[in-house]
């Protein structure tokens, strides 16, 4: 590691324990790549990583995995294909997919009440889109997966989105004539989803913060190691 300004065994440990009070601010974009003013001299001392394995230490991130496995091993995802299997739902094996869709609870908890979540589809049309089948607004799918995609895409409509948010509402719109029993069993299922949802963000934040305990480990002992060299 190397500096515009040559440090000291003395100065050097100012540094780190500079270093060390500012980790929690500037985490998780930790970098050495700031300016620090000593109160001596009052000039910046620009920091550039030259050994390649601390360099490693500091920019590479603990769970380096693509995109489909953070989504595949997400709390969440885990959690509703859990939830999903326990209701037979033959909607489980999507639901790394179903939970990328901003209307996802809605969804279910509509297939809930028109198809079992899925077990009653016609043409793999799983909440009834089209009036019921043979009318000429019916609505197949190849898929269950593209179903459920199409149907975000109508819960997204400000028919639905701003107007006729709730279950209670959509009864007698989106379901005619619509029934108490359709109402409770939506919210039954939205409640429940809701619930998973959130112990899956707690989850979420406990990983986070065991990770960035571990990432600020990492710093240290890379600083602890820089003061060690001459």
């Amino acid at each position: 590691m190397t500096a515009l300004l040559t440090l000291e065994s003395t100065e050097k440990k100012i540094v780190f324990a500079i270093l060390v009070s500012l980790i929690s601010l500037v985490y998780p974009e930790i970098g050495l790549g700031a300016s620090l003013q000593t109160e001596a001299e009052n000039q910046p001392l620009v920091f550039e990583i030259k050994n390649q394995s601390i360099k490693t230490e500091f920019t590479t991130p603990l769970n380096s995995l693509a995109f489909s496995e953070v989504i595949e091993n997400d709390p969440l995802v885990i959690k509703l294909e859990q939830y999903l299997i326990k209701y037979k739902s033959p909607l489980a094996e999507y639901s790394d997919e179903i939970v990328l869709q901003p209307q996802w609870k809605r969804a279910l908890a509509i297939s809930f009440v028109e198809s079992n979540m899925g077990l009653r589809c016609h043409d793999n049309n799983c909440s009834g889109i089209g009036v019921k089948p043979g009318h000429k607004l019916w609505r197949k799918y190849k898929t269950k997966l593209d179903w459920f995609v199409d149907m975000n895409q109508l819960l997204e409509k400000p028919m639905y989105k701003e107007k006729y948010t709730t279950f209670r509402k959509m009864k007698g719109v989106y379901v005619q004539p619509g029934s108490e029993r359709w109402v409770r069993g939506a919210e039954k299922i939205h409640s429940e989803l809701t619930a998973l949802e959130q112990e899956a963000q707690t989850e979420r934040l406990l990983a986070l913060e065991n990770q960035k305990q571990v990432e600020s480990s990492s710093v240290l002992v890379a600083l602890a190691n820089w003061i060690k060299q001459d």
